[in-house]
């Protein structure tokens, strides 16, 4: 049997905001990623992809472990998922924006906004439905069959992909009370609950049914800044603006949303569809402007700079 992990850091235990750096959520995500992959290995299965969102411990995994990892790719919630897997699992997951307002460190694929170049999303909807991450996975893995069984990650984003995928197993990491505050399990708890609840998921392969969108697929996204709408209709084939904030495009199948979703820090020009090896300007969550990313006089985090060209926060 094949599983494919995609493993996120926000919905660790004991995480509760960029302020740590990232430090505290790899160790602790690595500790219940690694409880998983044994216990997985040890009960039949043959082979394991994660794909890494963010950094992990790699030297901690059992060595039949494989990992994704790139940055930027135009695919980066199930690339390799085409060799062919069984079930798709995700940890780590965070509650989407736009959902309840007490999700900790809730966020739709851009965190809370560092200058208007980066901006946010603030709701993402797919044929009217709002959608998180943990959706988003959920319908890309649907396209290569693969179901999704297994989600730990912060108690709104379970409740959330409950609702989604009937029958999920779940495993709820802390509880978020505001976006910066949650009451958190101790990380060996989780990891121990996690162990075992994936294993138990396996059983769901035949239970739970790949993720199917109804053709066709509109998507509506509003921004946080009305500037990355204005960049979103510039680079996006037949986007609409609906509003100030957002901007809405059909396409046939969800295949062809996917093919032009976009690519993470990094302007989608010329160069990088080369590199990348896709044919579309796309700029969904694309952040657009000069690097590095200062904050805006109008932020509400004025503090923060581009994480990502600062050592992830650790400095």
């Amino acid at each position: 049997m094949k599983v494919y992990i995609v493993s996120d850091l926000e919905g660790v235990a004991c995480v509760f905001s960029r302020r740590e750096g990232y430090i505290n959520a790899m160790e602790y995500g690595t500790m219940e990623l690694v409880a998983i992959c044994e216990k997985l290995l040890a009960n039949g299965v043959d082979e394991i992809l994660i794909n890494c969102f963010h950094i992990m411990e790699y030297h901690k995994f059992p060595k039949q472990v494989r990992f994704f990892h790139s940055e930027p790719t135009h695919d980066f919630f199930t690339p390799c998922m085409e060799e062919g897997f069984d079930v798709a699992m995700i940890t780590g997951m965070h509650a989407m924006s736009g959902g309840v307002d007490k999700g900790n460190w809730r966020h739709t694929i851009l965190p809370p906004p560092i200058s208007r170049a980066y901006s946010g999303i603030e709701e993402m909807r797919i044929n009217g439905n709002p959608v998180g991450e943990a959706g988003i996975i959920a319908m890309f893995s649907g396209l290569h069959n693969v179901p999704v069984v297994f989600l730990s990650g912060e108690h709104y984003a379970c409740e959330e992909v409950k609702k989604l995928i009937p029958g999920i197993e779940t495993v709820e990491t802390k509880k978020g009370l505001s976006f910066y505050s949650a009451v958190s399990r101790h990380p060996l708890a989780v990891a121990e609950e996690s162990s075992e609840k994936a294993l138990k998921a396996l059983k769901l392969k035949d239970v739970i049914k790949p993720m199917i969108i109804d053709s066709p697929v509109t998507i509506e996204v509003t921004y946080t800044f009305a500037q990355k709408a204005t960049d979103a209709i510039a680079t996006i084939a037949n986007a609409k603006r609906v509003d100030e904030r957002t901007i809405s495009v059909t396409y046939k199948d969800l295949q062809a949303l996917k093919d032009n979703f976009g690519c993470m820090r990094a302007p989608e020009d010329e160069q990088h569809q080369k590199d990348l090896g896709f044919s579309h300007v796309t700029g969904f969550m694309t952040r657009t402007g000069v690097e590095p990313y200062f904050p805006s006089p109008t932020s509400q985090y004025p503090g923060q700079v581009d994480f990502a060209l600062t050592g992830w926060g650790n400095k």
